[in-house]
């Protein structure tokens, strides 16, 4: 079988497409591979502020459904934990090391390195177990290929860098290691070490050819691992890391969430399957959710009302007060009124529903036809468009908001329908106007000064707020 292997174009990716294009020769097939450049590889910003992850994981994933390549190597814990409309993971390759390893000058471990000393990382994870175990350390935050970051050190910028144990050996780099990490030290990422074959769910003859490199037992370990992000609802910027482990037909599973205060949980369970894997994942998270940890705190939420961060809040053991400081108007105008007649009418390929509120506010005149999708710019937007009895299309992978609704965004054009605010943001009609859609907003709401409140803090030093009623 000839197969076009999609990759970036990073040494790393290409090495670890490579290693799995030698595997797939010596099963007989002809690999090509397809270089593919994505935005986490041209923008230089930090991951959490491009949308996580999942921007290294996009292009790839459309040009597979493109049909200009028939599988893409992924590293694991770069793959967002949703399902991804017309794909499948097709096979999960034996596991490589999922530890983190320390590059420092001098051959310094992290006992040795000197007080304050500078350490980078791109991972949030990382920085939190890191200053945690060394308070000390001032942790930057890099970006940048394997090898700009080593010569960051080199060069006496940084005194060490974190990477992945994996990366390096696949790059041939282990001898610039002075230390690693794993458990209890330092929790991997969920999935970090391996590596994740995708291909069309469609193409049942290449979803075959590819079980050849499937391990069974990386598969179940990485399931439930992922399953704990998922059910945390939580991408490249929450520190969390996981860790499982295989012993006959046990798995266990420790979970760390390296937040204020820091969860960690540790659970063992019979799995011979994935379903088994996940469920034990789905279910750690969920026992580390419940866990009362913000006992004591009196919390005040100006502008909100009694939504699920408040509950969640309260559930985490928070006395909660919100407090209406502005009121939301519905507006009616001639612009609102032919964009939503022309929606009815099936004028319109897209609606985005940028907030909850546009839809509390529009009610029974939002009429989306059938042959209209639906975004949403996040999961709370989305719980409530699917409470109405509508579909959801599309929405951010990673992340939440008009700038990360618009990078995951399908190439095209046509018409666009945005009602929201009356002083929306510019951010997803721009980036949809520039890639040539054309987009209509209509103000459906508008953000009016509530009657004044006297809100009265606790002194200095105390944790708790409280507030007079208005």
């Amino acid at each position: 079988m000839h197969i076009r292997l999609g990759t970036r174009g990073s040494a790393l990716a290409l090495a670890q497409s490579g290693h799995m294009a030698d595997a797939l020769r010596q099963l007989g097939h002809v690999v090509e591979l397809v270089v593919i450049t994505t935005l986490g590889d041209t923008s230089t910003a930090p991951l959490e502020t491009l949308g996580g992850t999942g921007v290294f994981a996009t292009a790839i994933r459309r040009a597979l459904l493109a049909e200009e390549c028939d599988i893409a190597v992924h590293s694991l814990k770069d793959l967002p934990t949703a399902a991804y409309p017309g794909l499948t993971l097709a096979a999960v390759p034996v596991r490589a090391s999922a530890w983190d390893a320390l590059c420092a000058r001098d051959g310094l471990t992290l006992a040795t390195l000197p007080l304050g000393a500078t350490v980078g990382t791109g991972s949030p994870r990382r920085r939190a177990q890191l200053a945690a175990l060394r308070p000390d350390l001032q942790l930057t935050a890099i970006r940048g290929n394997v090898s700009t970051r080593l010569r960051m050190v080199s060069d006496g910028v940084l005194d060490a860098v974190v990477l992945a144990e994996a990366g390096l050996e696949r790059l041939g780099l282990l001898q610039a290691i002075t230390q690693t990490f794993g458990p209890p030290d330092l929790l991997p990422a969920p999935g970090q070490g391996a590596l994740a074959i995708e291909c069309r769910a469609a193409d049942a003859q290449l979803i075959e050819a590819l079980q050849p490199l499937d391990d069974p037992a990386t598969r179940l370990c990485v399931s439930a691992e992922r399953h704990v992000l998922a059910t945390l609802e939580a991408g490249c910027s929450a520190p969390v890391g996981a860790w499982a482990s295989i012993d006959g037909d046990q798995l266990t599973l420790l979970v760390r969430v390296a937040d204020q205060p820091v969860r960690e949980r540790r659970e063992t369970a019979t799995a011979t399957n994935v379903e088994q894997a996940s469920a034990l994942g789905a279910r750690v998270a969920e026992r580390l959710l419940a866990e009362p940890t913000l006992r004591g705190l009196n919390v005040l939420l100006p502008d909100r009302r009694d939504d699920r961060f408040a509950a969640a809040l309260r559930t985490a053991g928070a006395e909660v007060t919100t407090v209406a400081l502005t009121e939301i108007a519905a507006m009616d105008g001639p612009e609102t009124a032919t964009g939503l007649a022309d929606l009815e009418a099936g004028g319109f390929g897209w609606v985005a529903i940028t907030s909850a509120t546009t839809l509390e506010v529009l009610g029974a005149r939002l009429k989306v036809p059938a042959s209209t999708r639906v975004a949403v710019v996040g999961p709370g937007t989305a719980a409530e468009v699917v409470r109405r009895g509508l579909p959801v299309d599309l929405q951010p992978e990673v992340g939440a908001g008009g700038a990360a609704l618009a990078r995951v965004w399908p190439e095209g054009n046509g018409r666009v329908f945005v009602p929201g605010a009356a002083d929306p943001s510019p951010a997803l009609a721009a980036a949809l106007s520039a890639s040539g859609w054309h987009v209509i907003e209509a103000p459906v709401q508008a953000c009016a000064r509530a009657r004044p409140c006297r809100i009265r803090f606790a002194p200095t030093g105390s944790r708790a707020v409280s507030m007079p009623s208005c």
